[in-house]
């Protein structure tokens, strides 16, 4: 028995989605034909998911057939280098044995990041050096410098209003389901530009109060570990990947800075993976996404 992808107006109260986040959801719930996946997992696209990237993957490079079919990644990891690095995670990714393609996702031009796309070749580089890597920038209408490649890589910007026709092609005439999340999709992208907290507010009856300043509860957390030695993990339901590597590194910043002699020395802050780490998530958010922050007490200070 197949199940159901989360309903679009369940999601938006469920969790404190900004409008980049809450829009990726729902079109991977397309693109799956599924409920949405656990972060950095491996999933095969539906047939009209493959339909639709395939159209997007032409629209970009000009490319009309795929050698295979490809798996499809939401929140591709791109782990840090090093421990004061902070890590990347395009929005999407589609895997083949011979090539790497990226989309990263935007719907507020005030989002754009001028070092980010070019983080995101210097990391795919590293981590897939016998690939040929790609990436697409799926943004409103946007003026940026596009970022330098290495060789035999290629970028594409596409705007949205350039694949509304190929959302309604594929999902136009889909089941109920598809196109309840297909409307709320097109609806959530036509309010581009307009306040993202009064759309949600119109939809959602319920308001919660704002939980605590994670950075706080984190480091509460870590100091905790420095005296007893426990592994503890943060519940926080990040949005994105992305936003978890930022806490990550910042909590290690925090750290780093601490007084020498401070127990907090000996704490590693790191993210904990379903796939790659072994055992299972501690906290709700972790078996949500498939990731979660954790943190660690080493014997000797780890900065």
């Amino acid at each position: 028995m197949s199940v159901t992808m989360e309903n679009p107006l369940h999601l938006l109260g469920r969790l404190r989605l900004g409008r980049e986040e809450y829009c990726q959801r729902l079109l991977t719930m397309l693109i799956v034909g599924g409920p949405y996946p656990p972060w950095n997992s491996r999933t095969p696209p539906s047939p009209q998911g493959a339909r639709f990237l395939r159209s997007l993957d032409e629209l970009s490079f000009g490319r009309s057939e795929w050698s295979g079919q490809p798996l499809f990644v939401d929140e591709f990891e791109l782990p840090p280098r090093h421990d004061d690095e902070q890590g990347g995670a395009p929005d999407y990714a589609l895997l083949w044995n011979e090539r790497l393609w990226m989309i990263e996702l935007k719907t507020e031009s005030a989002s754009h990041r001028p070092d980010q796309l070019a983080g995101y070749y210097a990391l795919a580089g590293h981590h897939h050096p016998g690939l040929a890597v790609d990436l697409t920038y799926l943004t409103p209408p946007l003026t940026f410098t596009p970022p330098a490649g290495r060789d035999g890589t290629k970028f594409a910007h596409v705007t949205w209003t350039q694949i509304l026709p190929l959302l309604d092609e594929v999902w136009g005439e889909g089941t109920d389901e598809e196109r309840h999340i297909l409307t709320m999709l097109l609806a959530a992208l036509d309010s581009i530009g307009s306040n993202w907290s009064h759309w949600r507010a119109q939809r959602v009856a319920a308001r919660r109060d704002e939980p605590p300043a994670v950075e706080e509860t984190a480091m509460a957390l870590a100091e905790a570990t420095g005296r007893d030695g426990l592994q503890r993990a943060v519940d926080h339901p990040a949005t994105d990947l992305d936003q978890l590597q930022r806490l990550r590194l910042a909590l290690r910043h925090a750290i780093c800075t601490s007084p020498e002699q401070s127990p907090l020395r000996h704490v590693q802050p790191w993210l904990w993976s379903a796939t790659t780490s072994g055992g299972i998530a501690l906290t709700a958010s972790g078996r949500d996404t498939g990731f979660e922050l954790r943190l660690s007490r080493y014997q000797k200070p780890v900065c």
